[in-house]
């Protein structure tokens, strides 16, 4: 599969945040549905499936696990999502990120082989390339049970 396909499935990929009881699907740009319960933008990585490598469930849980040892040692606060087709046909886990700039999540995801990562704002749910290529606007809805992210609970480690 070509970057540019691979880069085309992140614009369709819905987000679970199972831990958050969140889910937000992309929609067009400037369409906004939902709430967005953090205090500034976040951002989604994934250590799955690097580039057009395709290594298997075993790699990849334990490219994951590495991913999460790597937040944890930064002092990172993050959630596992879950992030791909509608139809669940295919997924990848990844972490919800707090306290990183575009600059540093795009080097993280690079870090990881990923073509891009996310960034999840009040204003947008954006793809954000690892090679500094344009990024992708997009809308967003999420659908919740209305639990918000507290300091110090809900994070993963």
């Amino acid at each position: 599969m070509s970057r540019a396909a691979r880069t085309e499935d992140y614009t369709r990929a819905v987000l679970r945040v199972p831990d958050l009881s969140l889910t937000l699907r992309p929609r067009p740009a400037g369409h906004l549905a939902g709430t967005f319960p953090f205090e500034a933008p976040v951002h989604v990585v994934t250590a799955h499936n690097p580039g057009a490598e395709r290594p298997g469930a075993t790699e990849n849980a334990a490219r994951q696990a590495r991913l999460e040892e790597d937040l944890d040692a930064r002092g990172l606060r993050w959630w596992r999502t879950v992030a791909g087709a509608e139809d669940g046909s295919h997924a990848e886990e990844g972490a919800l990120v707090v306290g990183l700039d575009d600059v540093a999540a795009c080097a993280l995801g690079a870090a990881w082989g990923q073509d891009a990562v996310f960034r999840w704002s009040s204003t947008a749910w954006t793809v954000l390339a690892c090679d500094g290529s344009p990024p992708v606007d997009l809308g967003w809805a999420t659908a919740s049970s209305a639990r918000a992210p507290r300091p110090g609970a809900g994070w993963s480690s």
